[in-house]
């Protein structure tokens, strides 16, 4: 009796944990038919027992960029070929970088020619929705994340080509000296934590369902695929051509990560790609560097837009260092490093990971107290506490760091709140405390996570690393912006000791801190970012600006400062500007961003929801609460025909392996295993209360 009543007894316990346990299950990439290349359309039968994905022919993808300064201007054009012999709705995740503002959209079928407009989403939902039931082509995309898009096309016919073609404007960024233009091409799966909303079937096309901290990861997990044994026609082929106009003499221009071929030609540089097209398994970057003596120390260009003044200001304060006493070299830090070892870090992230942590220990002097914390599933420290950087501390820490393999899920906040708790925690109040955390980003739930560190950061600061050639950038920089501090990319081991070395710079350089903005007396200015950031060593100040009327010629604008106990100022003439396109537009796309970031200080949702639907409306761009939907007023897919549906496969980023993704468990689960136990142990009851145990 015993032993059937402890049998019960945990067949009860076991269902319990199966309705409240944390386990995920698994999905694999390489699970998928036919194993679909990035980019391609694929379609399925949405009646009757045929259920056989057929493909799209790809015929190209290509990326046209003029940079003008500080602006870039890109049109992005794909086109595909539906092979089948159904009408279709394809549905896309496509990346873009997480600055961009998305101003135009249109898509091409034959000679006609459909322009999209900017509604408010839940109004371009509608027209689209009937667009679609009524045999209309119609196209519709909207912003799921800042770097992360959702666009659908529909009524596609047999044999029919369409081009997509997105415009957006972006700033370029400027750090150490260098200018940096990136775009992404492919994505990092993101990892969904939280319990399922509802049963396995999705309505966005992903492979995860909504979780109750990812309501939308049916929108933002694309499927995936890798390059191997796909056709060469299927391997996404994208060819990017770039006019660069700097407007000051270049020592350099190179590309990191593709070769390309560069053309001088009347002040500007033609850059193209050496091979004329490549996948999109990785991001694409360029830099370019002036030669020693141009390097800027400002920049102001403008635009007028519907008699309306707006300017973008480029600021870069001078080098200062301290000697003696108030040498940052001097003072202790407490440094807590965060790594990641979740799967999507597996290949040649995780290596990358490593090796950049170990260069990080290497540059710990004794008077550092600093702690390492990796995280997958699950997270574990290397110390109970701070450690000072003694010789014996740095082997164990080598060795801990050696030892680590990439697998598991990734969650993210347990890691987080720990390492931040710690810094909090430490009693050394005249420790610089910063916190550098090396990770490809690839999480679904941003904002929970930005809301955490805000809330925890207390008096440290936050330095972002993104490993692998397809990070997560908006988390990276974001979550570098509510931290107080900076975000390096590391995409290959080649670069991995250079960039390194300019985070070290700034970890060890004085922090510009106290700065303020003057702004000529008789103009009436709206900047943004509202709230100055901080700087470190060789960064600038970027800020965005409304003006109530053109600059005159005596119009400068003042920035000033301090580094430790000594102030600075520097100025910057207005009117000597350059007329540029995109500023009104880049101005816009950063107040919205701005605005958005007053959730995380308590503003009402709904408040801000109006405003930024009001500015978004007007300067025509994507938001949270805008999309562009383009329809053609002809029917096209007779009445009598099905409408086909299926997703896009993104391409795995080079130097990953494929991985099984995880699928939270579905809410319908918890109920049912619950029940489950309630009746195994009433079971156990009546089995007590009928067949009593004999007595010896």
């Amino acid at each position: 009796m015993i032993v059937l009543l402890s049998c019960v007894f945990l067949l009860a316990l076991f269902a319990y944990q199966k309705a409240y346990g944390d386990e995920l299950g698994r999905l694999s990439y390489e699970s998928l038919p036919d194993k679909p290349g990035s980019g391609e359309l694929f379609f399925r039968q949405e009646r009757g027992e045929d259920k056989r994905y057929r493909p799209a022919v790809h015929l190209a993808s290509e990326v046209e960029v003029v940079v003008n300064g500080l602006i870039a201007s890109v049109n992005l054009s794909q086109q595909f070929k539906n092979d089948s012999k159904h009408w279709v709705e394809a549905t896309y995740v496509l990346p873009l970088p997480e600055t961009a503002a998305v101003d135009a959209m249109q898509f091409r079928v034959g000679s006609r020619l459909i322009k999209g407009e900017i509604k408010e989403k839940n109004r371009a939902q509608k027209i689209y929705s009937q667009a679609r039931r009524s045999g209309k082509k119609a196209a519709l995309i909207v912003q799921q994340r800042p770097n992360l898009f959702t666009q659908k096309v529909a009524n596609i016919a047999p044999g029919e080509t369409i081009e997509l073609e997105l415009h957006y404007q972006q700033k370029v960024d400027y750090q150490k000296g260098e200018f940096i233009w990136r775009m992404p091409l492919t994505l990092t799966p993101r990892f969904i934590p939280g319990r399922a909303l509802s049963s396995l079937k999705t309505v966005g096309g992903g492979w995860a369902v909504p979780t109750d901290q990812v309501p939308d990861a049916d929108k933002i997990t694309p499927p995936m695929t890798t390059l191997a044994g796909l056709h060469a026609e299927r391997k996404n082929p994208i060819k990017i051509d770039v006019k660069l106009r700097a407007g000051l003499p270049l020592e350099g221009v190179v590309s990191g990560y593709h070769k390309v071929l560069i053309k001088k030609d009347a002040g500007q540089h033609h850059i193209t790609l050496a091979a004329g097209s490549v996948p999109m398994d990785r991001d694409f970057e360029l830099r370019w560097k002036p030669v020693a003596n141009q390097q800027p120390a400002g920049a102001v260009f403008t635009e007028e837009f519907d008699g309306e003044h707006f300017a973008l200001l480029m600021i870069v304060p001078p080098e200062i260092r301290n000697d003696g006493d108030q040498d940052p070299m001097r003072l202790s830090r407490e440094l807590m490093f965060i790594i990641d070892t979740s799967g999507s870090m597996g290949g040649d992230s995780i290596r990358q990971a490593k090796s950049s942590l170990k260069l990080a220990l290497s540059r710990l002097k004794p008077s550092d107290r600093f702690n390492i914390i990796e995280f997958n599933s699950r997270h574990q420290t290397l110390f109970p506490s701070l450690e000072f950087a003694s010789e014996v501390a740095i082997t164990k820490a080598n060795k801990f760091v050696g030892a680590l393999k990439a697998g598991g899920g990734t969650q993210m906040a347990p890691a987080l709140h720990d390492a931040l708790g710690q810094l909090r925690g430490s009693d050394a109040d005249k420790h610089i405390q910063q916190l550098v955390f090396i990770t490809d980003g690839s999480v679904g739930n941003e904002q929970a996570l930005f809301n955490l560190i805000e809330k925890n950061l207390g008096r440290a600061r936050l330095f972002t690393v993104a490993i692998g050639s397809a990070p997560n950038s908006y988390f990276m920089r974001k979550a570098a912006q509510f931290g107080r501090g900076t975000f390096s990319h590391i995409s290959v081991l080649s670069e991995l000791e250079e960039r390194m070395e300019n985070l070290f710079s700034q970890l060890e350089s004085p922090v510009m801190t106290a700065l303020e903005m003057h702004w000529p007396g008789e103009l009436a200015v709206e900047s943004w970012p509202k709230r100055l950031p901080d700087l470190y060593a060789g960064e600038p100040l970027v800020v965005n600006v409304k003006l109530d009327r053109a600059a005159g010629s005596k119009h400068k604008v003042s920035l000033r400062g301090k580094v430790a106990n000594e102030y600075w100022q520097r100025e910057l003439p207005l009117y000597h500007s350059v007329q540029s396109s995109g500023v009104a537009t880049l101005w816009a796309r950063e107040k919205v961003s701005g605005l958005l970031d007053q959730k995380h200080r308590g503003r009402d949702s709904e408040s801000i929801r109006t405003d930024v639907l009001k500015l978004a409306l007007r300067h025509k761009i994507l938001s949270p609460y805008t999309s562009f939907v383009a329809v053609e007023e002809m029917i096209s897919r007779p009445e009598a025909e099905e409408l086909n549906q299926r997703s896009i496969p993104n391409l795995l980023a080079k130097g990953q392996k494929p991985m099984n993704v995880t699928l939270p468990k579905t809410a319908t689960g918890a109920p049912l295993s619950l029940l489950l136990s309630l009746m195994f142990l009433a079971l156990a009851l009546f089995i007590c209360h009928h067949f009593p145990a004999k007595e010896a």
